[in-house]
């Protein structure tokens, strides 16, 4: 699942050139809902009722998620976005020590500063006459966006850590992906437009739908049901150590089928990120929770 996740960066960039955020999310979503529905089952209603608070409070957290994320990837690259997402390790880290009573260990507390190092040398203004043809000129504004997404991923990774044990899967993802869904297609609304540029119908090219598809299908319909029914069973940072390998899956899938490339400083940031984020996964007290 981390490595579809990897790749959802690199066809979500590649589906933006043809279409707005919002409405990506709401169509990624929709799709994904469409997907669960049939398999609520028999005990559908009371499964849904038993899930809807916490179903939504997880929705709510996720759809902040996505939609800052779409907007900021309009400004940096795919790779970039997915060293930044493996930030989610240490924020879920010093979460789960606030919430879950789990003091940080010394390894957790140096990964965590290795991060806030690699979070800087990403965001370190790039010269533009040295960003390749193939590769997006990261922005401040973009990489904050994204940062503020991930903060977003890892309360969602608490939430079905504190909350998802004893709900029916299905019915606790189904509320998930509806208030996502219905967030974005509100926020595309207000936002006037489905296509990337204001005025123009969007052309459904074959490899669009395959972008579409895989982000509806895979990345959100098969990857957040697997997450809503496995997360609670194994400790949070167990899990996010599982989400270290997603910048690198991110960045080498957005080099293969973008183009993406890095320039030194950038490179040394998304790696120092990816060490950091592994030295953190390694505490054990970390671990723990």
């Amino acid at each position: 699942m981390i490595a579809i996740w990897g790749g959802s960066y690199a066809a979500a960039k590649a589906a933006l050139d043809s279409l707005s955020p919002y409405a990506l999310v709401a169509l990624r979503f929709w799709i994904g809902l469409a997907c669960l529905v049939p398999f609520l089952g028999r005990n559908a209603r009371a499964d849904l009722a038993a899930s809807r608070a916490h179903g939504l409070l997880a929705g709510g957290v996720l759809a902040a998620g996505y939609l800052l994320q779409f907007v900021g990837m309009n400004e940096t690259s795919a790779s970039t976005g997915g060293f930044i997402a493996g930030l989610i390790v240490l924020l879920v880290a010093v979460g789960g020590a606030f919430w879950f009573r789990t003091p940080l260990g010394p390894r957790a507390a140096v990964g965590l500063s290795a991060g806030l190092a690699g979070m800087v040398m990403l965001c370190w203004p790039k010269d533009a006459a040295g960003v390749g043809a193939g590769a997006a000129q990261d922005t401040v504004r973009g990489i904050s966006l994204q940062i503020a997404s991930t903060v977003s991923y890892a309360m969602h990774i608490l939430l079905l850590t504190r909350h998802g044990r004893g709900k029916p899967a299905m019915a606790y993802c189904t509320w998930q992906l509806a208030l996502v869904s219905v967030a974005a297609t509100v926020a595309a609304v207000v936002d006037g437009r489905f296509a990337k540029m204001p005025g123009t119908a969007v052309e459904w090219t074959l490899p669009l739908l395959f972008q579409v598809g895989y982000l509806g299908f895979l990345a959100t319909a098969l990857g957040i049901a697997v997450q809503s029914k496995v997360q609670h069973r194994i400790p949070s940072t167990h899990a996010a150590l599982l989400f270290a390998t997603q910048p690198l899956f991110a960045a080498l899938i957005a080099w293969a089928t973008l183009g993406d490339r890095m320039e030194r400083l950038q490179l040394v940031g998304g790696v120092t990120i990816v060490a950091g984020v592994v030295l953190t996964s390694l505490d054990r007290r970390a671990a723990g929770q």
